[in-house]
């Protein structure tokens, strides 16, 4: 982390403990207490925890944005744009790990949540159903409207991400969503995602 600005620093300490914590207890103090930093330079960067929040979010958004780009300027065919799509959205290194964590954590939070942090993470759903639209009017011999498109696109993304979300992120009644990269990878060794998701695309087709 010594390699990282001041401002990365606050951020990456956040998501550990946004994740372990929850986005409603963290405080500003606790961010800075585990930085050894004064709270005065947290507030150089950041006004808000809010505005702390809408930095990841941008953070995740960009970093998805060029994943599709790049599937959707890559020649290869639509079967395989789709599980690009859907693989590299959940079977992924551990920084985006963390980041879909943080992403699931706010949904725990999401009538708390600033009106500026929603808009953000609505942001990032739209670019996602795009790119899935765009794939999706590859498939030869299909000419769907924007009606059926919409449609599909909702009960797929939706579906897909149940299935993940309950394969990987749901704990308990109690505790609901797990809150640590280390639960994560106990969790993970008892299944095989990226196997599960590319027969999910088979059965989708």
């Amino acid at each position: 982390m010594c390699n990282l600005s001041k401002k990365e620093q606050i951020i990456e300490v956040a998501k550990d403990i946004f994740l372990m914590k929850g986005v409603e207890k963290t405080r500003v103090e606790d961010i800075t207490k585990s930085l050894g930093i004064a709270k005065g330079s947290f507030y150089r960067y950041f006004r808000t925890k809010e505005e702390l929040l809408e930095a990841i979010l941008d953070e995740i958004y960009f970093s998805r944005e060029k994943e599709l780009e790049d599937i959707l300027t890559s020649n290869l065919n639509y079967k395989e744009k789709l599980e690009r799509f859907i693989i590299d959205r959940y079977v992924t290194s551990l920084k985006r790990v963390k980041q879909i964590l943080i992403l699931v954590n706010l949904a725990k939070y999401f009538t708390l949540l600033s009106t500026d942090v929603m808009g953000k993470i609505f942001k990032i759903e739209e670019l996602n159903k795009t790119v899935l639209k765009k794939i999706l009017q590859e498939i030869p011999d299909k000419n769907y409207n924007q009606e059926e498109l919409q449609l599909l696109v909702v009960f797929m993304m939706g579906g897909i991400r149940n299935y993940v979300f309950e394969k990987l992120f749901f704990k308990n009644s109690e505790e609901y969503f797990i809150s640590s990269l280390e639960e994560f990878k106990n969790k993970i060794k008892d299944i095989e995602l990226e196997k599960e998701l590319k027969k999910l695309v088979d059965l989708i087709i």
